[in-house]
Formats: C-alpha cells, structure tokens, sequence
C-alpha cells in the first residue's frame, strides 16, 4: 500500500514538472507563433531542435500544422529542461477567387512552364532545410517597406483563378506602388535571387536561426547572391512580375520550416502566445 501511494506520488511530481500538469494548454492557431520566456538557450517541438533568441524560444506553427496538442521543450543556461503542452488551432483563412485573370498563361498553365515551376520549386526548397546558424535579428523585424501601408491580411487564403483551385497563400500582399524600395527585415545573407514563373523576381534571405524571408514580384534587384545586407537595405523595388494582379509586394517567410504570417513577427513580440 505504501509503495503504490509513493509510486502516484512520484508520477505526479514528474508530470507536473514536465508540463504534463498543466490545467489550460496555450493556445496557437496554424502560421501563429507561440513563446517561451525563461532565460531559455535551446528549444525543441518534435525532432527539431534550435537555438533561443535573447533568451526566449520562439516555436512557429506552420500552415498546416496538425491541429491538437503538441509538445514543446526549452533548456536554460543552468542545463535544465523543461516541456509544456500547446493546442494548436485551426486557422482563419479566407477564400480569394481571381476572375477574369489576365495572365492566362498563368491559369492555363504550358507543360513546358510546369516543367520551369519544378526546376524552381528544386532551387527554393533546400533553402529551407540549410543548417541553422546563429540568430542574425531579433524581434520585432524591421518593416519591408517604410511606409508599411496596412493590409487586410491574406495570409494562407485558398485562392482560384478563374474558378480554377490554386494552391495556397502562404505570403501576406501589400499593396506598394511600382519602383518603391523593398527593404530586407533584419540582417542576413542573400541565398538566392532569380526570376521565377510565378514569383516574378525574387529574393530570399537567411537570417540565422532557420529564418528566411522572402519577397516576390519585384521589378529589379538592388543586391546579389552572396551578398550580406543590413537590416533596412534596399534588397529591390515592387514591381508586378510573374503572376500578379498588379504592382504589389508579396513578402513570405518560413522559421524552422514553417510557414508562418509575416504579421506576427512585424509586430511587438510581447503580443504573441506565451508559456508559463
């Protein structure tokens, strides 16, 4: 009898200091992003591992991440490790039907440019998956463009054109006028520049710390592959390349992998989900 209370004892203890106990998981909808604050050095979400910035584990959900409860974990400077649980939650995205497109080379899409989409998609996606360096920012990211004109958000919309379905939205869309500078969000390297079908021209920034941002449709480039820039340089000028319904700035970004609203990093850090 003594042993078996000892042994609920004992598994009670460990659940509460691994996070098991926690009455009310915090809550994080899919492209949101959720932090931990706790002289944090390292962070984990399933087998991912990476580093904290100042101190802080910043945990990206990415558009269609699994609804439901996952796990986090964080370490501090003293080696200590702790986990806490999150549910993540379906996102609220909307519906954007482009009727009439004028590009129709861009809804009745050739073989032969298919065939240039995935040479592309080839050069894009191991961006991604490049090892992690040293955080180059912190939060909140500068603005891509000064002025930021405010937008309705159509982060993750489903999109057709010409009521035919498109694959997702996983940028936001400001609406900037033709020639206006585009500015890179924090300090980084430029990984790639280059003409793409449905991007236009297009830049792509590593700042460490698996981040990397994006900005398509631009109508000429200001740097070059390898290059470093600063936060604030002019990366380009808005244009309206590739398959776009007029002059705009589409500006993506993926941390960790996940494709996230670019939103949310724009704004004061303190404002996102928190762990205790």
């Amino acid at each position: 009898m003594k042993f078996a209370k000892l042994l609920i004892c004992l598994l009670f203890c460990l659940n509460v200091s691994s996070g098991f106990g926690q009455n009310t998981p915090t809550q994080v909808k899919q492209g949101g992003v959720v932090r931990w604050t706790d002289n944090c050095v390292r962070c984990a979400m399933g087998n991912h591992r990476w580093r904290a910035v100042d101190g802080t584990c910043y945990f990206p959900i990415d558009l269609i991440e699994k609804t439901g409860y996952h796990r986090v974990y964080r370490w501090t400077k003293n080696g200590r490790r702790k986990s806490r649980t999150i549910l993540v939650a379906k996102g609220e995205f909307k519906n954007e039907d482009f009727k009439d497109f004028e590009k129709k080379e861009y809804v009745y899409v050739s073989a032969a440019n298919q065939r240039r989409q995935r040479r592309e998609q080839a050069q894009v996606f191991p961006l991604f998956a490049r090892t992690e360096t040293k955080p180059l920012f912190t939060l909140p990211l500068g603005k891509p463009a000064n002025p930021l004109p405010s937008t309705e958000g159509n982060f993750g919309a489903y999109r057709t054109f010409d009521g035919s379905p498109r694959n997702r939205h996983t940028g936001t869309d400001y609406p900037i006028g033709t020639g206006q500078p585009v500015l890179s969000m924090a300090d980084g390297k430029i990984v790639l520049t280059a003409n793409h079908f449905f991007g236009g021209n297009s830049v792509f920034i590593d700042h460490g710390n698996g981040l990397v941002t994006m900005y398509l449709h631009l109508s000429g480039f200001a740097v070059k592959k390898g290059d470093s820039v600063k936060k604030g340089q002019k990366i380009g000028e808005v244009g309206e390349t590739g398959r776009a319904t007029g002059p705009h700035l589409h500006l993506g970004v993926r941390w960790h992998n996940a494709r996230i609203d670019p939103a949310f990093l724009l704004d004061d850090p303190a404002k996102l989900p928190a762990l205790n």
